[in-house]
């Protein structure tokens, strides 16, 4: 928690100036504060009896009153707004930094963490460390300013009583100390289970049509429940703790206040005080406690937002893919690869790809085939360094890929995934994702090459037509040839189509597969196929099994040798004649 704290003071550092600002508002909003009870024992003691009043004086005391009222207003009205600037100011810039962290985090961290708790982070935790943490910080610097400044007052005007306050605060403070202390780990617990409730509802909420065809809704449901009802457990334990803070501290200060008006009584008895300066007194009592149950009041907004401030620094402070690079770019690309013994794995103690070895000429296809989990995407990934190797190494013209810019290596790819992207825009907007100053002339070209543009022309808007949050209102085909043409848009140098045309229809395939064809003349292309039927023109067909390479060679040598991929290919097309 110090950790986090002392992170989140290095941003407040930028703001200093409106920290001084608001330190000095509040210090006069205090000061302002503490005149009133003088003022309003001044004017008491213009009270001398009954028929008795010097009506001049109090009439002068209850302006000076007025006064002190509406400045401490003033100032405070000010602090506030300050504030509310500096929260907002603050909830941007930590927006801003956890996206562009999250851009540069490597990719198995964001595999391994729920989607939606990262979003919860950037999202509701800010808002909970903007609202709470800054508020909180200002309340307990006013909250300060007041007890120093009300003690000093009491003290000047009576010691005796002073010391009667002074004496019981330390049970105030123990109190609330207590409380908060058992309060924090259940808030804690409280933010995680948020995070999960909220990848869970984003989760089924993305995959309905998956759930519905299962019929998965009351066991969704049930999920639900209990994820909704650990979060219910957890805040009502933390409502119930943060509940008697603040009742516990008003008990302490009543009896602190009883105690100042029982002892005053007497000295006003004795003649050490006037009616006046006791009512003074009185007021200062309440003025000293008021901080301690505000400041108990917040606890439990404070204990929230220190925990939802954990959460963002701890993400914060993850440790960033490095791009640190010898090489800027190839000077003369041919693009020959080779991969060199790598070995990889996701997990340390299970090993998915070891020793792999393979030589990849410039210009040559090589399709990548094999059952589910033998290691086809994660080439993939290695290649274009999503994942870094365990051991071994890729060379791209002879140099070692992580000697070059991560940034340039990607620009030498042009991928296609099995999964379709798109995001709220238009199609010329998807389209020219990769390209973002493309004309309409070269999108419109690179559609006609996907076989898109016939289809776009079909629509009312044309390529001003609207395409909802990850393509909503589009067929899974239509997702996969916008794809297809925003690639066909950039200017790669190798080719990388991941299950490409798993999601057109066997036509629209036929068209595609020809474009593929064009573009990968005269360039080295990478296919994962699970289509055996897209691949028969490979140069070369890596077969792979449990991250090895179980056969290699042509179509025709593979078949006529009748190993496993002669196994995979009429398992496959057997399938499909009995359909």
């Amino acid at each position: 928690m110090l950790r986090s704290l002392r992170a989140l003071l290095s941003y407040l550092r930028k703001e200093s100036l409106s920290l001084v600002f608001i330190l000095i508002l509040a210090s006069l909003s205090v000061a302002c504060q503490i005149l009133i009870p003088i003022q309003i024992g001044e004017a008491v003691n213009q009270v001398v009896g009954r028929g008795q009043v010097h009506f001049a004086g109090l009439y002068r005391q209850l302006a000076y009153l007025l006064v002190s009222a509406g400045l401490a207003a003033f100032f405070m009205w000010g602090q506030n707004r300050l504030i509310n600037q500096l929260s907002y100011r603050l909830m941007g810039r930590l927006r801003i930094d956890l996206f562009k962290k999250l851009q540069k985090l490597p990719l198995h961290f964001i595999d391994q963490h729920a989607h939606g708790d990262l979003v919860s982070r950037a999202i509701n935790d800010v808002d909970l460390v903007g609202s709470g943490l800054v508020q909180s910080f200002t309340n307990f610097f006013s909250g300060i300013a007041m007890i120093i400044g009300v003690l000093v007052m009491m003290l000047s005007i009576h010691v005796r009583t002073a010391l009667i306050v002074i004496v019981l605060t330390p049970l105030s403070i123990a109190v609330s100390s207590f409380i908060a202390n058992r309060t924090y780990r259940f808030f804690q617990t409280q933010l995680a289970l948020r995070g999960q409730l909220h990848a869970y509802t984003e989760e089924l909420a993305a995959n309905q049509l998956l759930v519905k065809s299962f019929q998965y809704e009351d066991q969704a449901e049930e999920d639900f429940s209990q994820l909704n009802q650990e979060l219910h457990e957890s805040g009502i334990w933390s409502q119930f703790y943060g509940a008697l803070v603040n009742p516990s501290a008003r008990v302490v200060n009543s009896l602190v206040y009883g105690a100042v008006g029982l002892y005053g009584a007497f000295a006003v008895v004795s003649g050490q005080l006037s009616v006046g300066i006791f009512s003074s007194f009185l007021a200062y009592a309440n003025q000293y406690s008021k901080p301690f149950n505000d400041i108990s009041a917040v606890v439990n907004e404070m204990q929230t937002a220190l925990a939802a401030n954990e959460r963002i620094f701890d993400l914060l402070g993850e440790e960033e893919a490095g791009n640190s690079y010898q090489v800027a770019q190839i000077p003369s690309f041919k693009g020959q690869l080779s991969f060199d013994q790598v070995a990889f794995s996701y997990q340390k103690d299970q090993p998915l790809i070891e020793d792999f070895s393979l030589e990849v000429q410039a210009g040559q296809t090589v399709a990548i085939v094999g059952p589910t989990g033998a290691g086809k995407s994660t080439l993939i990934n290695l290649l274009m360094r999503f994942y870094e190797l365990d051991s071994g190494r890729i060379l791209i013209d002879g140099v070692d890929s992580r000697q070059l810019d991560k940034n340039y290596l990607r620009q030498l790819f042009g991928m296609v995934l099995q999964d379709s992207w798109l995001f709220e825009g238009t199609i010329y907007d998807n389209i020219a994702y990769g390209k973002p100053d493309a004309t309409y002339e070269e999108v419109i070209a690179a559609s006609k090459k996907a076989c898109l543009h016939p289809l776009v022309e079909q629509m009312d808007q044309g390529y001003d037509s609207p395409v909802q949050v990850a393509g909503a209102n589009l067929s899974s085909g239509q997702q996969q040839l916008i794809c297809i043409a925003r690639i066909l848009l950039t200017n790669f140098k190798m080719l990388i189509l991941d299950e490409a045309t798993s999601s057109i229809d066997s036509l629209t395939e036929a068209l595609v597969q020809e474009a593929f064809d064009q573009m990968m003349q005269g360039r080295t292309s990478f296919v994962v196929a699970h289509r055996l039927s897209t691949i028969q023109n490979a140069d070369v067909i890596l077969v792979l099994d449990q991250g090895q390479i179980v056969e290699q060679g042509k179509h025709e040598d593979l078949l006529a040798r009748q190993g496993f991929y002669y196994q995979l290919y009429n398992s496959q097309f057997s399938h499909f004649s009995k359909e």
